[in-house]
């Protein structure tokens, strides 16, 4: 890491990295989502006006809580980890934290050896790279906001569904023949059991899914890098 007499900061005259709006609106959305969380007659109002769209659809007369569930875990999952993806420039991310490595290694060499004009040089490129770092971040808060209103909505819905529209707050599990899913969970007190079981639907879907669209991402980067090449070599032309 650079020493901390100045070596890390941006050197004069190259642009502060600034404040996105996404940011901001984070910063003014989470007072109003604690004010949500907090405050149960919010909470049971908008759950009931959500669930005029939801419970037609996804509750199934209250009989299946079970599946209420994963159904509802696995498009918020699809929907957050397609929004995140489709959003997220990964290509960029790995090229910029390549190059963050590797100017963090010269600026450690270029210390010990003294040069002074080069760590000037690496200074004003790392200030730029931390501009580049800040809008990446805004544009991924921006994506963040989307997500969680969505994701609100849909547990504001199930806060109300599972606690007064089910048939019943029993259910059959490989472990228990009988499982009050409103009870407090067996790790994380503070939470009913069924968003443990919620989080354990939706996990390992989320991971795989993001992992799935990743590997696609890339390899359809490297084809069309290869079909440039080749078009390049083909033409007689130096790569």
């Amino acid at each position: 890491m650079p020493a901390s007499n100045g070596g890390n900061q941006p050197a004069s005259g190259q642009p502060q990295p600034r404040q996105g709006v996404g940011s901001m609106g984070l910063l003014f959305m989470l007072p109003l989502l604690m004010l949500i969380i907090l405050d149960p007659n919010i909470r049971t109002a908008m759950g009931s006006a959500v669930g005029g769209a939801f419970t037609p659809v996804f509750g199934f007369g209250g009989q299946y809580p079970v599946w209420t569930l994963f159904v509802t875990s696995v498009i918020l999952v699809i929907f957050t980890t397609a929004v995140r993806h489709f959003f997220t420039d990964w290509v960029a991310m790995g090229r910029q934290k390549h190059v963050s490595a590797w100017v963090q290694k010269q600026y450690r060499e270029t210390r010990l050896k003294g040069n002074v004009t080069k760590m000037k040089k690496l200074n004003e490129y790392q200030s730029d790279m931390m501009k580049q770092s800040s809008d990446q971040m805004s544009s991924q808060l921006k994506t963040t906001m989307v997500t969680i209103v969505v994701a609100m909505a849909i547990f504001l819905w199930l806060g109300v569904f599972m606690y007064s529209q089910t048939v019943s707050s029993y259910i059959s599990l490989p472990w228990a023949t009988s499982f009050n899913y409103l009870q407090p969970g067996p790790i994380v007190h503070l939470m009913p059991s069924w968003i443990l079981l919620y989080s354990l639907l939706s996990l390992p879907l989320g991971q795989v899914l993001g992992a799935v669209l990743k590997i696609l991402s890339f390899r359809r980067k490297l084809d069309t890098l290869s079909s440039s090449y080749g078009t390049t070599v083909s033409e007689g032309k130096a790569p």
